[in-house]
């Protein structure tokens, strides 16, 4: 029985610390985290990467790099330009706001997204 409590205070520990990790993730990139907001689902990784699903039944799904300032968001997408935002975060960081600052033929409006 003492065997078993070691091993699961072990494991607790573990889980405790991957789970803070991605905290701290999220405190020092605010982007990192699944977005949606309707038709668009977004995803920011820690590695700067991202993925952005356009539509539910038949979806554009696109993918690449991103990169941001104070100011301004930039998407680096795989086989096409680069994307550039003007972004704030709302609501404590769960509300996500971007206003496209070049041309990009999926988004030509401000768009929130909201954390999952």
């Amino acid at each position: 029985m003492n065997r078993h409590l070691k091993i699961l205070a072990v494991f607790s520990c573990a889980l405790l610390f991957f789970l803070s990790c991605s905290a701290i993730e999220g405190l020092i990139n605010p982007f990192v985290g699944k977005w949606e907001s309707g038709v668009f689902d977004l995803e920011f990784k820690g590695d700067k990467s991202f993925k952005l699903m356009i539509g539910k039944t038949i979806s554009v799904n696109l993918e690449g790099k991103y990169e941001y300032d104070e100011d301004s968001l930039t998407l680096d997408i795989q086989g096409d330009s680069d994307v550039t935002f003007a972004y704030e975060f709302e609501d404590n960081n769960k509300k996500l706001v971007l206003k496209p600052e070049s041309e990009f033929v999926y988004i030509n409006s401000k768009i929130e997204f909201t954390k999952e």
